[in-house]
């Protein structure tokens, strides 16, 4: 799955609506996955940072950009 995720995150890393990161959660970013219930890898959280959301659709690079272009967009 990195290839791909890698791809939409570049595809994404200059925009002012959303971001497409990865975390890691055996290091630095422990506490980040602790707090937000990741308990396997990889895990795909979406939405809101303070009330992030559990993504569960296909992980194919068409599915899950179309995903991002329909879903992220700037919280209110």
């Amino acid at each position: 799955m990195a290839p791909t995720w890698e791809k939409l995150a570049e595809e994404w890393k200059d925009s002012q609506v959303g971001l497409v990161a990865e975390v890691d959660c055996t290091g630095p970013g422990k506490k980040l996955c602790d707090e937000n219930g990741v308990q396997g890898f990889p895990t795909l959280k979406w939405g809101d940072p303070v009330a992030l959301e559990e993504y569960e659709g296909s992980r194919n690079y068409d599915d899950l950009a179309d995903f991002a272009s329909e879903s992220l967009k700037p919280v209110c």
